[in-house]
């Protein structure tokens, strides 16, 4: 990276630059602190692009863009996190065996963050009124931030479609998320709360898409998809947890080929371990019998 893009990237003059790679200032703690900082790629990054952002949007235009396409991005990932985890139903068993009720609190987290998420992002911009008046980070901005009227136009089309595809989540943050509907919690007759699925959810987050999508590609040529990327943190997760529950089918395998014996039978340890040179005492044994009681927990088979 050039000094003149540091520069423009971090709001540090070029002659200060200068100074402190020559050696001839050394920079105070609080800048040297935010120096480290920029080591960090991510970091860099991400300074970078809003650099580049608002050297092709303007300031205002490139901080709400910007943030948008970050929430977005972050929705998306938290949809495709609860896809990996609670979207297939062997899975769920799994995740049941390894702690049912920790990972219902999980999937219940999850689905109100991505309720959250929805709603933000396709709120209207400003609430309130006079000196109480209140502003949001919001699709519903876009629009007024595009001077060209044809973009414009397509643009007010697309969000209309992210806002009525998103209602749903704006339901479950009013009468749930954010408050205790007073007739849902005490008339199990009164109206149930938007039908809400993965599904649904999928859609909202494309809409959303479609919008940051069409101005990217119009004002800065790329599409915001080459821009998300990463390794599903859920998907490693389950991945690992898949080959602990395999390693410990195939040990039982090892002490009871025919699977007929109890997991704490003493003869099939006391064998297996001598196999291995290791000694029959208590504390190997037990081992055995742990590992044999915890493939058999699980419903999946090596």
């Amino acid at each position: 990276m050039s000094r003149a893009l540091f520069a423009r990237v971090t709001g540090f003059g070029e002659a200060t630059l200068a100074r402190w790679e020559h050696g001839e200032v050394i920079q105070n703690t609080s800048n040297d602190s935010f120096l480290r900082l920029l080591m960090d790629e991510d970091v860099m990054k991400r300074l970078v692009s809003l650099t580049q952002y608002e050297d092709r949007l303007g300031r205002e235009f490139s901080m709400v863009f910007y943030g948008l396409r970050s929430h977005w991005a972050t929705a998306l990932v938290r949809y495709e996190e609860f896809q990996e985890l609670f979207g297939d139903a062997e899975r769920g068993k799994l995740l049941n065996v390894l702690g049912g009720g920790f990972f219902w609190d999980v999937q219940q987290m999850f689905w109100t963050d991505m309720m959250l998420y929805l709603a933000r992002l396709t709120d209207p911009p400003t609430s309130g009124e006079g000196k109480g008046v209140r502003e949001y980070l919001t699709v519903q901005r876009l629009p007024g931030l595009c001077t060209d009227p044809v973009l414009r136009r397509e643009v007010e089309e697309l969000v209309r479609k992210a806002v009525d595809a998103s209602e749903f989540a704006r339901d479950w943050r009013r009468r749930h998320i954010s408050h205790a509907d007073f007739h849902r919690a005490t008339d199990p007759r009164a109206n149930p709360l938007a039908k809400a699925d993965l599904r649904k959810v999928r859609v909202a987050l494309d809409a959303v898409n479609a919008v940051l999508d069409l101005i990217s590609v119009s004002l800065l040529n790329e599409s915001i998809l080459d821009l998300v990327g990463g390794t599903s943190r859920a998907g490693a997760f389950v991945a690992n947890t898949q080959r602990l529950v395999e390693a410990t089918q195939f040990i039982d395998s090892l002490v009871d080929p025919n699977g007929d014996l109890p997991a704490t039978d003493r003869a099939a340890a006391k064998a297996f371990l001598r196999k291995f040179d290791l000694q029959p005492n208590w504390q190997n044994m037990r081992q055995v019998f742990e590992l044999r009681k915890a493939a058999r927990r699980f419903p999946m088979k090596a």
